[in-house]
């Protein structure tokens, strides 16, 4: 039998945010016994976006510190993700060029793919290096 475990963005939040407690409290539980090895979390892409979003709309949290948490967050022992360094050079790109985080995301996984053009009516893509806007 398996012990990965897919997450929803709502466990994240719980545990950064510490709302409610008692929620929160079962997440680091939760978390205590993923770094034993009990659990492996998946964690897909979309669920980081959403993670973004609501950290900086809704929380009001700077850029520096969604990307600070969320790091560290994506390297305990026992995380899975497909695309991780994907995301983590979004994370820099969104918090260095002041960019969306879906924008730096696209840009991110582009390069790694060796695709240097974006079709896109977004002037903020201008920013990013080595990127031709079609």
């Amino acid at each position: 039998m398996s012990n990965i475990v897919y997450a929803d963005t709502n466990i994240f939040l719980r545990y950064l945010t510490d709302e409610p407690p008692e929620l929160a409290a079962k997440v680091s539980i939760f978390f205590d016994e993923m770094e034993s090895g009990k659990y492996r979390l998946y964690v897909c892409d979309l669920v980081l976006s959403e993670l973004v979003y609501v950290l900086e709309k809704l929380f009001g949290l700077s850029k520096k510190e969604i990307c600070e948490k969320i790091k560290v967050l994506m390297l305990k022992k026992n995380i899975i993700m497909e695309n991780k360094q994907i995301v983590f050079d979004a994370l820099d790109a969104y918090r260095d060029l002041n960019v969306n985080f879906v924008d730096a995301y696209i840009f991110s996984h582009s390069s790694k793919n060796g695709i240097n053009k974006i079709f896109s009516f977004d002037e903020h893509f201008k920013k990013f290096e080595n990127i031709e806007i079609v």
